[in-house]
Order: C-alpha cells, then sequence, then structure tokens
C-alpha cells in the first residue's frame, strides 16, 4: 500500500528537503487561500506549495516557479471514491477518468465484480491493465462474490466462478488493497468454506463488507470475521449500529441506491475522520449533472455540515482506513492531490458554503487537471475482448408467456415491488387474470412482466416473473446490465415489446435498449463485455437521456430506471429478487414459485 514520502531516490528526497526549507524554489505555490488541516479539522491560513507531485511545506511562505492567487479559496485534499464499480459508469476506466477527476474525485477504490462475473480472472486482469498509468489514480479491491451467492445454492448463472484459488494470484499486485465486498454474508456466517479461504488469502490486506440490514449478533460475527467496512446502510440507526460495533460505513449516494440524505446526519467532527464517501454505482448523465463525491459533499453542505468534516470525510478517512499513507492530507510530504474550492454564491445571494462548493481548480500528483488533455489521452486508449457478449437466441413473445393454474381464470401471483432510489425491494402479491391459460400483466396495477435470460454460455435458460413499480404504459426496455451475473433483462408493458427489446440488444450484442409501442427506438451499444463502450463521457451522457426520455414516454417513473431494473436481478439484496433460474427469496437463500 502507498507510503507517506515513498521516493525513488536519495536525491529526490534531498531535493524535497531542500525545497521544504526554502533553499530551492517550489513548482507551484497557492497563496491568500486557506488550506484544510484534517489533522485538527481546521482551515489554516498561509501558502500551500508542492514540488515534483509532493507537498513540501504549509503555512511558511514559499517561492515557486508558478504562483497562483487562491483568495477567496479553500485548499482541500483530493476526494476519493471509497466503493465504486467503474463499469456502471458504463465507461472504461481512461473515459471514467475523463468524467470524475474535474469533480475533484483524485483516486478510487475499484471493485471489478461486474467484468469478473462476465469475463472472470481475464476480467480482473484486464481491469488492473486497464487502469494503469492513468493520471487518476485507481486502486483495486478483488472481487469476492462471482457469482454473488455460492455457485452450490443454484440460484444464477453468471460468466464465470471464482475460487480462492482464482483470486490469490492478484493479491500481491501493487495496486490491490484486499478482498472486495462480501456479499454471500450468510455463506460468511454458516463457515462456507471457499468463503473461509478467501478470507484467510487476504487477511493480511482489506476485507471490505457488504450486509444490508444485518445486526446484534450476527452483525459481531460479520465484524469477527476481519470485515472493515459496509456502504449498504440505508438509515441512520442502520449506520450506527455498524460503525459502533468497528464497521468503517460508506455514504452512498449512486445513481439507483441515493442514502445521503439517510446517512449524513452521523457526520460531525468526531465521526468525519471514520466515516467515507462512495458512489458505488454512478452513471455519466448524473456525473454530468450534478457530480460525483462531491455530489454528496453539497448534500452534506446544504443541511448544514462543516465543510471542515466532510471535506475530511471525502478524503482523510477513506485514506486511513484503505492504508492510503501518501494522500488524503494537505501537509508535507503528502501527494499533492488538492482541490481548490469555493462557497458557492446562489441567485441574488452571497458566498454560503449552505449552497454548496464550487470547484475552482483540480491538481492530480502536482498537476493542474486539463480536460482537453484527459480527452486526448483517452482518445488513444482503446479496450476490447474477443467473442461476442450475447450467446443468445433470438426470442418471440411466447418466450415470456407464464403459465397459470389449469382451470383457473386468476391466479395469485409474487410481485417484486421496486423502492424508488433503492436496490431493496418488496415482496408483493398480486390478483391476476389468465387468458388461454397465461398469467397476464395488469397495467392498471402497475404490475409488469420481467425476465432474465442468460447470455453467457448458450443454455437457453431464462425465468419470468412480475414487477411493480417502473410504471411503463406502452414500452419495453433491456439491457445486458444484470447484476451481478450480468445475464439480459427486460421488463415490458407487453411480451411483444419485451421480444422486440431483446431482440434489439441482440443486433447490438449488449448494452440498453428502449423501445416504444409506437415503434420509436433507442439503444447504447456496450461492445465491452455488454457493459462499458469507449466513447467519449458527453457521447455516452446524450445517448442515456435520449434513452431515458424514450422510457418516460412509455410511462417510466424511475429517476433512474436502467440501473434500477438490473438490480432487480441481484440475489443477495432482499427481498424478492429474479435471476435466469427463477424468483429469488433472498433472506432465505431459496428459490420460490411465482403462482402461489
Amino acid at each position: 500500500m502507498p507510503k507517506k514520502a515513498a521516493y525513488t531516490s536519495t536525491e529526490q528526497r534531498q531535493n524535497l528537503i531542500r525545497s521544504a526549507r526554502g533553499e530551492i524554489p517550489a513548482d507551484v505555490v497557492v497563496r491568500n487561500a486557506k488550506w484544510l488541516d484534517v489533522f485538527t479539522g481546521k482551515f489554516r491560513s498561509g501558502d500551500v506549495a508542492w514540488k515534483d507531485g509532493t507537498i513540501v511545506g504549509v503555512g511558511e511562505h514559499y517561492e515557486a516557479k508558478q504562483v497562483i492567487d487562491g483568495t477567496g479559496q479553500y485548499i482541500v485534499p483530493g476526494f476519493i471514491d471509497a466503493h465504486v464499480h467503474i463499469e456502471s459508469s458504463l465507461m472504461t476506466p481512461v473515459r471514467f477518468q475523463q468524467a470524475v477527476l474535474p469533480c475533484g474525485t483524485t483516486a478510487v477504490v475499484w471493485d471489478p465484480h461486474e467484468i469478473a462475473n462476465v469475463k472472470g480472472t481475464a476480467g480482473i486482469q484486464w481491469a488492473l491493465e486497464a487502469s494503469e498509468g492513468l493520471l487518476l489514480d485507481v486502486f483495486v479491491m478483488v472481487p469476492s462474490c462471482v457469482p454473488s451467492t455460492s455457485p452450490s445454492a443454484g440460484l444464477e448463472t453468471s460468466g464465470a466462478a471464482l475460487t480462492a484459488a482464482d483470486l490469490l494470484p492478484f493479491r500481491s499486485h501493487p495496486r490491490v488493497l484486499g478482498l472486495a465486498e462480501m456479499m454471500n454474508f450468510p455463506g460468511l456466517l454458516s463457515g462456507d468454506s471457499d468463503i473461509m479461504n478467501k478470507l484467510d488469502g487476504f487477511s493480511a490486506l482489506k476485507l471490505d463488507g457488504h450486509c444490508p440490514g444485518l445486526k446484534g449478533k450476527d452483525l459481531n460475527a460479520y465484524g469477527v470475521a476481519g470485515i472493515h467496512s459496509c456502504h449498504e446502510s440505508t438509515s441512520a440507526d442502520e449506520a450506527e449500529e455498524k460503525m459502533s460495533k468497528g464497521i468503517h460505513v460508506l455514504i452512498r449516494e449512486g445513481s439507483c441506491a441515493k442514502d445521503a440524505d439517510a446517512l449524513l446526519p452521523l457526520l460531525n467532527s468526531y465521526t468525519s475522520p471514520v466515516l467515507s464517501l462512495c458512489s458505488d454505482d454512478r452513471n455519466p448523465a448524473d456525473i454530468s449533472a450534478s457530480g460525483h463525491i462531491n455530489c454528496i459533499i453539497d448534500k452534506a453542505l446544504h443541511a448544514g455540515a462543516r465543510p471542515e468534516d466532510i471535506f475530511r470525510a471525502a478524503s482523510f478517512a477513506t485514506a486511513l482506513t484503505y492504508g492510503l499513507e501518501d494522500r488524503g492530507a494537505v501537509a508535507p510530504g503528502y501527494q499533492a492531490d488538492v482541490v481548490l474550492v469555493a462557497p458557492r454564491s446562489a441567485a441574488g445571494a452571497t458566498q454560503s458554503w449552505g449552497h454548496g462548493a464550487d470547484i475552482k481548480k483540480v491538481f492530480k500528483s502536482g498537476q493542474l487537471v486539463d480536460i482537453g488533455h484527459l480527452s486526448h489521452a483517452a482518445s488513444g486508449r482503446k479496450s476490447h475482448f474477443d467473442g461476442r457478449n450475447l450467446n443468445l437466441a433470438a426470442s418471440s413473445a411466447s418466450d415470456f408467456k407464464i403459465a397459470g393454474l389449469k382451470g383457473s381464470a386468476t391466479a395469485q401471483a409474487r410481485v417484486i415491488g421496486v423502492i424508488p432510489n433503492q436496490i431493496l425491494t418488496q415482496d408483493l402479491t398480486a390478483h391476476l387474470s389468465i387468458d388461454h391459460g397465461s398469467v397476464q400483466s395488469d397495467l392498471s396495477q402497475d404490475v409488469l412482466k420481467i425476465a432474465v435470460l442468460e447470455r453467457h454460455h448458450g443454455s437457453g435458460g431464462k425465468s419470468c416473473a412480475f414487477v411493480k413499480g417502473l410504471g411503463l404504459k406502452s414500452g419495453a426496455i433491456a439491457t445486458s446490465i444484470n447484476h451481478d451475473s450480468h445475464n439480459v433483462i427486460t421488463v415490458g408493458s407487453s411480451d411483444e415489446l419485451m421480444a422486440r427489446a431483446v431482440n434489439e440488444l441482440r443486433n447490438i450484442d449488449g448494452g440498453i435498449v428502449v423501445v416504444h409501442a409506437d415503434g420509436r427506438t433507442e439503444s447504447l451499444a456496450l461492445p465491452i463485455g455488454g457493459l462499458m463502450t469507449d466513447a467519449d463521457p458527453s457521447i455516452v451522457t446524450a445517448a442515456l437521456l435520449r434513452l431515458k426520455a424514450l422510457a418516460t414516454d412509455a410511462g417510466c417513473t424511475l429517476h433512474e430506471p436502467f440501473l434500477q431494473l438490473s438490480f432487480l436481478a441481484l440475489p443477495v439484496i432482499p427481498t424478492l429478487k429474479i435471476t435466469d433460474k427463477g424468483l429469488v427469496q433472498v433472506l432465505e437463500s431459496r428459490l420460490v414459485s411465482v403462482i402461489y
């Protein structure tokens, strides 16, 4: 793990010492700004200077080759995303950096389990190679649960199944910090042998958690196993219990799961070093509209948080918990990852932190972040995998029939209940009509068909069920983003439209498709594993906005329909989910029937 003042040579160390003493000029000095002392939680006055990408002095007067006037501004450490799936940005790492560096994010902790579920160890290797040599620092947590449930449980079909032996070779990579989110907490608590082997193999590194709703003695046991963090808390009470038991809580604000409003009341001067911020799954349209980690910072400031506290949580807290000793502070010997911010001005009002923070300049390793340079660097780096993404036959409306009980005119069906802005779901019941032996959707109840089709191995496996809460009246959505096994998932107002959406998705070999009953179609091809594209963030954002607009025209009421849909297939998040194997009652880790 990165160490403070880890210099490449004695000469470099000596030059930096001389610069710190004022004997030779620094490269850059910022004057007339206030800088955040994360160790005492105070803003202080004085110069901040750096040389060769390392901060050499704070407080005292310095000379430098470049002098920046920071009047009215504040210098804070670069923001660190404590848990992200870059794949969920729909972009490759080099394009992701293009989107988030201007937002002040200078480092991320990436769990590449999306591409690992599709491509196995080759996906992890790709993640490490694709994130090598970027200006953005990308640290990696090795995926612990591929698939998300134990293969022996038979709850889903992923592109790969990774054992402890598959993961151990990645342990020594210099950017690997540990084992990623342990989603299979039932397996951990029951002593599953492969999970124990994974925990043992990475015991010298960090062990990330993923335990929605876990409490009491089971949460104690989770901590005893060595788990150090969790990003799945959705209420302040849940998060506070985890904190009290030594589980580092990550406050998440993604495109789908939005927990910041519920958890930010926990932030204060005492807790700011032990609360981190993360995006988890955030698309480029939302990053463009409201930011990345700075989006959570703005929420905290709007709610009245002290800027000293939220900026400390955005940087220093994550650096501490992940052992990133060379960053997270504006102090001598630390990496010059700094952001110049100012209190925002609202219309007709003076500057105030209560309005949020405007990002003025971002420096990564002492280098000013230039959007044009990032775009040029990205255009020269391409990524791909060989072969097709969708090993899937063409679909017809008959693929989505759900048989009712013989002789019955109605059916009592289990229904997945969508909770807006959450990846948790409800286990609902609906009374539906049967026509020619097939159970029908009921648009008047907002009960639609939903289906998952296995796309990795050509097995033809599929399952169909019902969902409530999307609002579609005259269209269908299909996507190859289907957490975490990433099969094809589709939902629609009719079987015919669902088939049309799946076939268009098959034509583009993975991505996102929306079809409208009036014949309009929008799509975004994701050629890299059916998850990502090399396209510029602006192009991806424009495509997402067109897709969302068409989904809205078709009646969809969700703010983020595509990620919300994909999470309906994650069988480790309560309560009712669907995979290619069928409906999963998550709390019982078992398949259940659609019709009672």
